[in-house]
């Protein structure tokens, strides 16, 4: 009996979600040619719920039987309102949208007034900060449908892509519903219950930056948003007409880039008169590494409490190394629950200077004043409050200083909460078909056909890679030549690594062809990480997992036969290291270093030209480095050397230029002394400050950013005399300052300046001089800003005291860049002036042009040179745009 009795239940179970699920409005969205419009927006009014068409126009929404009142709406077409009532069966309803004609003489202009827009989008900007503060919180439900392919494949990645499967017409796909919240200031959080995608798609993207995101803020995904408080030194404005949308006037606005450029938009947005909030928006902009984004935006009123989006378009295109890809979205919001802020007048009325001029009835007697708006703030009245868009900036921007709950109190940007559902990928089909809004289309489907068929392979690809994996833990012979990590132990928290040796091969004159060999054990450590409040988060700038790591490395050098070596020892804990290193090795003069090996051995072996002087050390370093937090930081070196002076013992060239190969003896205004067997007992100890940076939060965890905070520093160096035989006496002190500013639509500045001398200069041996970053090659590996491109490596290097300045402007539009392809491929031009002084020589000064970004990494440029304001001559140099092109060794992957 109780199994007939669960038997039916199960039965009518099934029954009631099958008649659920079989009720709704299904249909076309055409235009008035009978062609289907994709991606129209229907809203249905009584669920405050908004979904879409697809590609072919089609929509489908489930609901109950019931009366519903259905919006349909599309750019460029009016709002088409339709009372449907829903039986027990879908209702097919197909509608045609009418084209929507502009009504220019909605706004009423005179002779001398300028354009419309502009006093619009004053009004629009003045009162963007209201718009984002106006709602405390909102939470909703957020269905995103991604596509995604390769346009492009370049010849040599044809042959492997073609083994996966992956063509040009692959299309991969991608579903999730996630349920937001958002908490007044900037703080979100987002839960996925569910997600759809093909599990070795390859590529990906994420559009929750720009759905996140507000154009009511400053800025949306690094773009600088037409509504923010700077938009008039970016953009022009042209009102191209208005129309009527229920009661509603609402005003097209053309958004043109003074400089087209990335990060900035392009398009139309429409505003509503009077509330001055956004009611459609459809702009594109360029983002890095050259992606096209085109993010199209429908906003509704919802239960008239605030215009919020329902649904967005998301288009990217862009190509990284010859590879050509494109994504699409489509995302909708549903289940709007909206709460607003009480301490903010509900009902604004702006008035602007040029109100009058422009011909629009105003009564400025009934205009309130800053400090009465501030009184009648909890005002709950009808009527609203008539205020300037000054006095509006004004009550705003206090406003949000004084917010008790503000986040920027903690110094914190943002807070953002991500989380996945455990039961997430294990949806079925029937999950899908009740929370879907937007309908699959014909290829869509066979899209997602193709995705099982490959997640088929691909978990039979993964077991076959399981077995070679743990095949790969075992050790190999051609490991000895080519490398290889391995983890071993219960938790395998021990990892044993052999460098590639391929990268320890190089070349320079005193050592002829050189060999470094580096083995390395690193035992991780357990660690526990803080509790979370916003004042005691771990912040992830500094913040490492411990380890204790043991790394010997043997170097042969070929021309004078011996064998050389050192042994690091360090213990990495989570918030900076100590680490120990000896032996008898091969330094620099600066080894900063002064050029890069690998550069070296190429302007030597092709160029006949060898920059790079080296001398050999017995030694034993400690190295100490702890961040106390993102502003403050602290690090220290302690170094014995017997040093031994070395000379050339090679003169091999591939090309004989008939140079002279150049004595291993650093090109100073001096003569060096010899310094064979001189021994150097120093120290030195670094303080750096940053007293302005920002966090955004994720998942607990703090991100710095350093965009308004200049970095202060301070060193001391001492050379001790006497102490275990050494030689040296001296005493050296540096300030240092970084910083970069951002002057409106101009371009960006970046300041470096150290200062510096020394207190004590008893005995200061040329290898403790201080040194600066100086270059000879026309390839260079130095940081774009601070470094020198045509100073010697070591002719002014002083024992004395010392000015260095770099000072560098990049750009938004300057002489190439007038052209907007240019701009558009990611060229921006620089300009800089690079300036020392010592006791040796009082002016020496740089001045260079440059262009950046050139096939998305690289920069070339034209430098000058100056001695005493007197011309020295002219040189050309090609880098990397970014400073990721600064040597960096990583030893293992911390994570």
């Amino acid at each position: 009996m109780n199994l007939k009795l669960s038997t039916l239940t199960l039965l009518l179970f099934l029954l009631v979600s099958f008649s659920a699920l079989s009720s709704g409005i299904r249909g076309i969205i055409y235009d008035e040619e009978g062609k289907p419009l994709p991606f129209a927006t229907i809203y249905v009014e009584e669920l405050e719920t908004g979904t879409s068409t697809n590609q072919e126009g089609y929509y489908e929404f489930i609901c109950k039987p019931g009366t519903y009142t259905i919006q349909y709406k599309f750019v460029g077409y009016e709002t088409v309102i339709k009372k449907v009532v829903v039986g027990d069966d879908f209702k097919q309803l197909d509608v045609k949208l009418p084209k929507q004609t502009l009504l220019l003489n909605e706004v009423t202009t005179t002779a001398k007034a300028t354009d419309p827009a502009n006093w619009m989008m004053r009004k629009a900007i003045a009162k963007s900060a209201y718009h984002r503060q106006l709602i405390d919180e909102y939470s909703g439900r957020v269905y995103v449908k991604g596509k995604g392919r390769l346009t492009k494949i370049p010849f040599y990645l044809r042959g492997t892509l073609k083994k996966e499967g992956v063509d040009t017409s692959t299309l991969i796909i991608t579903e999730s519903v996630s349920e937001v919240f958002y908490k007044r200031p900037n703080q979100f959080s987002e839960k996925v219950i569910s997600v759809y995608a093909s599990k070795e798609s390859g590529f990906n993207s994420n559009p929750m930056p720009f759905i996140m995101g507000s154009f009511y803020q400053d800025e949306i995904a690094a773009s600088i948003s037409p509504l923010s408080s700077k938009a008039f030194q970016y953009y022009e404005f042209k009102h191209l007409g208005a129309f009527m949308d229920g009661e509603n006037l609402v005003n097209e606005i053309k958004v043109t880039p003074k400089v087209k450029a990335p990060n900035v938009f392009e398009g139309t947005i429409q505003l509503v008169e009077e509330d001055w909030a956004l009611y459609n928006v459809d702009l594109k902009t360029q983002i890095d590494l050259g992606f096209e984004v085109n993010i199209k935006q429908v906003y509704q009123n919802i239960k008239d409490l605030a215009w919020m989006p329902i649904t967005y378009q998301l288009d990217m295109a862009g190509k990284v190394m010859g590879v050509g890809i494109e994504f699409k979205y489509l995302a909708s919001i549903a289940d709007y629950r909206i709460v607003l802020n009480p301490a903010l007048p509900k009902n604004i009325k702006i008035i602007d200077e040029e109100d009058r001029e422009n011909g629009a009835a105003t009564d400025e007697s009934l205009a309130k004043s800053y400090q009465e708006l501030k009184e009648d703030k909890n005002d709950t009245s009808a009527e609203p409050s008539i205020v300037s868009a000054k006095d509006l900036g004004k009550y705003m921007k206090e406003y949000q200083k004084n917010e008790a709950d503000s986040l920027s109190k903690l110094d914190i940007l943002s807070v953002y909460d991500y989380k996945i559902d455990s039961a997430a990928y294990n949806q079925d089909s029937t999950f899908w078909s009740t929370v879907r809004p937007i309908p699959l289309s014909e290829k869509e489907e066979r899209g997602y056909a193709k995705i099982d068929s490959l997640n088929v392979e691909n978990e039979k690809e993964a077991k076959a890679d399981s077995t070679k994996r743990a095949k790969r833990g075992t050790f190999q012979v051609s490991d000895i030549l080519f490398g290889g990590n391995y983890s071993f132990g219960k938790d395998k928290d021990w990892q044993f690594r052999i460098y590639n040796p391929v990268w320890g091969i190089n070349f320079n004159t005193v050592e002829g062809l050189n060999f470094d060999y580096s083995i390395g054990l690193k035992r991780k450590l357990p660690y526990k990480e803080d509790s979370a409040t916003l004042r005691q988060q771990i912040v992830r700038s500094y913040f490492h997992k411990p380890y204790i790591l043991v790394k010997p490395t043997v170097r042969y050098s070929v021309a004078r036969d011996v064998f050389l070596g050192k042994l690091q020892t360090k213990y990495r804990f989570s918030t900076g290291y100590i680490s120990a290193t000896g032996g008898r090795y091969i330094s620099q003069f600066n080894n900063a270093p002064a050029i890069h090996p690998l550069i070296n051995a190429n302007f030597t072996l092709i160029w006949e030209q060898n920059y790079m002087k080296l001398y050999q050390k017995d030694f034993l370093t400690i190295d100490v480095n702890k961040v106390f937090s993102d502003k403050w930081s602290i690090s220290g070196h302690v170094n014995y050397e017997e040093r031994k002076q070395l000379y050339n013992n090679s003169d091999f060239t591939f090309i004989d230029w008939k140079r002279e190969l150049t004595d291993n003896v650093p090109n100073h205004f001096e003569p060096i002394e010899p310094f064979d067997g001189q021994v150097a007992l120093t120290a030195d100890i670094s303080v750096k400050y940053r007293p302005f940076v920002k966090y955004n939060v994720r998942n607990g965890i703090k991100y710095p950013t350093y965009e308004k905070s200049p970095e202060i520093g301070l060193s001391y160096y001492k050379g001790f005399k006497d102490i275990l035989d050494s030689e040296v006496d001296f005493d050296r002190i540096e300030a240092s300052f970084k910083d970069h500013y951002t002057i409106g639509a101009k371009g960006t500045t970046y300041i470096s300046a150290k200062v510096g001398g020394f207190l004590n200069n008893k005995n200061v041996p040329f290898i403790d001089h201080a040194h600066f970053p100086g270059n000879l090659t026309f390839i260079t590996q130095s940081d774009p800003v601070e470094s020198y491109r045509m100073l010697d490596y070591y002719l002014y290097s002083t024992d004395s005291y010392y000015i260095q300045t770099f000072v560098h402007h990049q750009f938004r539009k300057f002489l190439i860049t007038q052209i907007p392809a240019t701009r558009l491929l990611g060229i921006k031009e620089n300009v800089f002036v690079n300036y020392l002084e010592t006791d040796a020589n009082r002016n020496y000064m740089e001045l260079g042009y440059g262009l950046d970004g050139i096939f998305k990494f690289f920069r070339a440029e034209i430098v000058t040179n100056y001695n005493n304001f007197e011309y020295q001559g002219i040189g050309f140099r090609i880098g990397i745009s970014t400073t990721f092109g600064n040597n960096v060794q990583v030893e293992f992957n911390d994570d």
